[in-house]
């Protein structure tokens, strides 16, 4: 078929069509149309990944500077601190950056790379000093917890004089990444790192603090130079295991009445793991009566002669002496036997009892004095408070800095919006492509339908001879023939006329007559 049938056709097709097809065809083909180059759109244009995130602005201005000088598109997120690039050139692009000395400012032992004449030793010695600071900060940053540090390291030089010899000292100062938190166990490998790197340091000397100012080397030089015994570590991990169920408890409690994000609470445990054993005797006042001895003595008592043996001439005058009268005597003696009433007692107290509790309850925003009070005194239920023991209750008042958490839920809802919108891209991608398809199947249907009408007026109208006009018949005086004759020629002329036109037909167009061919025997 010729391209001036095809368009003579569709123009056919176009002028038989009413208004109102032809308003609904138009607006069909726009939609189509629309979906798919909203679908090819989205398919060629790159995707996006983070290069770098929560970069200093002078380290993405060193980065953007040198993707424009290497003609990479790129956008800036996350307030300037986070660069995109295309994601199928991440890879490459870090290694080209890292390359070219963008990614660090700082440098290490490469200072030592170019050799400078005429430097002096406080120059070398800075260098140094400098170089080491750089190589231990890039050995810390290959924590998971760590973003970003910075070393600063203190070293004296050394005097002839040992009393006047200065120890070194170092601080280091940790950026941890998002709800991040440091082991006591990393912070000193972080100290043993900086003492076995600095000759001379020790680990009193080191100090290590967080983005916060919070000091995390406090207690681990000691622990250090002491280390745990097996039986230290695990009364800690039960203080630390009966901190966390307490907090744990309080904590769903605060955000079931509170709301969740509403308050935080922390609580601090003095447990007493001395194994004690008390033995204790109880003596009781009475005890019951084992036996009684009773002794009973009588008698009768005889008067005597007085007066003092001797010689009556040696003596003075003597005077008649008293004689007792005689009498009787009773005497009784009892002795009572009991048995004793002792208790003995031996107690052995488990270690891990509760010496004291210290309880902190931060609650966002103001709260009344009614509210403060209802908050205590659910708290002191929960945890067991016994003022005898000395426990505590603070419960206070601020303002959260929930700007993280906000960040976080903003670039959770911004990619959210992305996948909605690479679904409704998708979606619509589809459904004009469903449209033109079904829209591309109906143009051929009605062409070929057309076509086929046409073709079978065609070989209807070759039914009678070319060039013969439809007239109406004429009566004139003929000879009489018989009728049978005369419709046998008839049936005759047209069979010829119609088998010529036919092959008329299937030489020019074979293609359609194949089609027509094909829509009669699906007929029959």
């Amino acid at each position: 078929m010729k391209v001036k049938d095809i368009f003579g056709k569709a123009k056919s097709f176009w002028q038989g069509l009413t208004p109102g097809r032809r308003s609904a065809l138009v607006a069909v083909t726009l939609a189509a149309l629309l979906a798919a180059g909203f679908l090819v759109q989205w398919l060629v244009r790159p995707q996006y990944a983070p290069l770098f995130t929560n970069m200093q602005q002078q380290d993405a201005a060193a980065v953007t500077a040198k993707l424009k000088e290497m003609k990479v598109p790129y956008r800036l997120t996350g307030d300037g601190t986070t660069i995109e690039v295309p994601k199928d050139q991440i890879y490459q692009l870090r290694l080209d950056l890292a390359s070219a000395g963008v990614l660090n400012n700082g440098q290490g032992f490469e200072l030592f790379d170019q050799n400078k004449l005429g430097m002096t030793d406080f120059e070398r010695n800075l260098d140094y000093q400098r170089a080491l600071q750089e190589e231990l900060r890039r050995t810390i940053v290959t924590l998971d917890e760590v973003e970003d540090a910075r070393v600063h390291l203190v070293i004296p030089q050394p005097s002839v004089f040992l009393q006047q010899q200065q120890p070194p000292s170092a601080a280091v100062v940790l950026k941890l990444k998002p709800l991040a938190r440091l082991k006591p166990e990393q912070v000193k490998g972080i100290m043993e790192l900086i003492a076995a790197s600095v000759p001379g340091l020790k680990l009193e000397n080191i100090r290590v603090i967080d983005m916060y100012g919070n000091v995390l080397s406090d207690g681990v030089a000691d622990s250090a130079n002491a280390p745990l015994s097996q039986k230290q570590q695990t009364q800690m991990e039960i203080k630390r295991q009966f901190e966390k169920d307490l907090e744990q408890r309080l904590q769903s409690m605060l955000t079931q009445i509170l709301g969740p994000g509403k308050a935080v609470a922390m609580v601090t445990a003095d447990l007493n793991f001395d194994q004690q054993e008390i033995n204790q005797t109880t003596w009781g006042k009475q005890g019951a009566l084992r036996s009684e001895e009773i002794k009973t003595e009588q008698g009768t008592s005889n008067g005597g002669a007085g007066g003092v043996a001797g010689t009556a001439g040696n003596n003075g005058p003597g005077y008649p002496a008293v004689n007792p009268a005689n009498g009787n005597y009773n005497t009784s003696d009892t002795v009572h036997n009991y048995e004793l009433d002792k208790t003995d007692t031996h107690t052995i107290v488990a270690p891990g009892q509760v010496r004291r509790l210290s309880t902190a309850v931060a609650v966002n925003g103001p709260v009344n004095a009614a509210l403060n009070n209802q908050i205590q005194q659910i708290v002191s239920a929960a945890v067991g408070y016994q003022p005898a023991r000395g426990d505590q209750i603070t419960v206070t008042s601020l303002a959260f800095d929930n700007s993280l958490q906000q960040q976080m839920a903003a670039d959770m809802a911004a990619q959210q919006q992305r996948q909605q919108r690479l679904r409704q891209y998708l979606l619509w991608g589809g459904v004009g492509l469903v449209s033109l398809a079904l829209l591309v199947t109906l143009i051929v249907l009605i062409l070929r339908r057309r076509r086929q009408a046409a073709l079978e007026e065609q070989m209807a109208a070759a039914a009678l001879p070319a060039g013969v006009p439809v007239e109406p018949l004429v009566v004139e005086p003929v000879e009489p023939v018989e009728p049978a004759d005369v419709e046998k020629q008839r049936q005759e002329a047209q069979r010829k006329a119609k088998l010529e036109q036919l092959q008329e037909i299937i030489r020019q167009r074979p293609e359609d007559a194949a089609l027509l061919l094909k829509a009669w025997l699906a007929e029959d």
